[in-house]
């Protein structure tokens, strides 16, 4: 049962780095599809893309990503994005979240991993060609660093900073639902920091959190229900994000140049 649980919020992760086109942002089911390598300039696009009336309203609603990462400094840019704009953040099934895709994934209010997807951090890449190289040291120090403030910001799990920093930009750390729930981090991560708290007064106890801290598990004959309590509480949570969302619109719609 306990793999049924893991299962249902984030599947199994495998996979290395790999390389794909320049980032693109287009309609996808009811949201829109962040896709691609992230590169400078990306973060324009993207908000030239978000400001049409039809379009924003599936950014609202959420945003999908499959991209093996890129330029850190743009997708800090486009982090903060999704992160004044209450965004819900999605690796569907067969995409992959590496690397700055990862800083992306994290600045959702709300986060989902479907069956299939994979995610993965490293240690960051920054390539400086100018400056000597102290000067080339400082600067990717100066980054690192504040990479690192905005993902604790997010609520990023210690142990997650810490296997990102203990990664070799050209290796990759596989987040796989096993060691989250070896760790106790499947609900940290699905969750902004404080979101949690907020969407547990209103919708009640967080199923898999309860499930986590040693309450029983259903039985098999029960699991139907109990999969359908947690969609439940997913909606509830979601109807806040949406409600937090609508009430901040001033703020988003200066973000985005409306």
């Amino acid at each position: 049962m306990m793999r049924a649980i893991v299962t249902f919020l984030i599947s199994a992760f495998a996979g290395a780095w790999l390389p794909a086109a320049a980032a693109d942002i287009s309609a996808y089911q009811r949201g829109v599809l962040i896709q691609g390598t992230i590169e400078k300039g990306d973060y324009a696009r993207i908000i030239e893309f978000v400001r049409h009336p039809d379009n924003y309203g599936r950014f609202a609603r959420m945003v999908y990503l499959d991209s093996s990462g890129g330029d850190v400094v743009e997708a800090i840019k486009i982090a903060h994005l999704l992160d004044k704009s209450y965004a819900a953040t999605h690796v569907a099934r067969g995409a992959r979240c590496y690397s700055a895709c990862f800083i992306l994934w994290m600045s959702g209010v709300t986060r989902h991993v479907s069956s299939g997807a994979t995610l993965g951090v490293h240690r960051i890449y920054v390539q400086v060609k100018e400056g000597g190289i102290d000067q080339q040291s400082a600067y990717v120090s100066q980054i690192a660093r504040t990479v690192e403030n905005y993902m604790s910001g997010l609520g990023t799990p210690r142990v997650i900073l810490d296997k990102m920093n203990a990664t070799a930009p050209t290796d990759l750390f596989v987040i796989s639902p096993r060691w989250l729930a070896e760790q106790h981090l499947l609900t940290a991560v699905s969750y902004r920091l404080g979101f949690i708290d907020a969407a547990q007064a209103r919708c009640g106890p967080e199923p898999v959190a309860l499930a986590m801290k040693g309450k029983a598990p259903p039985a098999d004959d029960e699991a139907e229900g109990w999969v359908s309590q947690i969609k439940s509480w997913i909606t509830c949570a979601d109807e806040l994000r949406a409600s937090n969302q609508r009430g901040d619109g001033v703020t988003i719609a200066a973000l985005i140049g409306q």
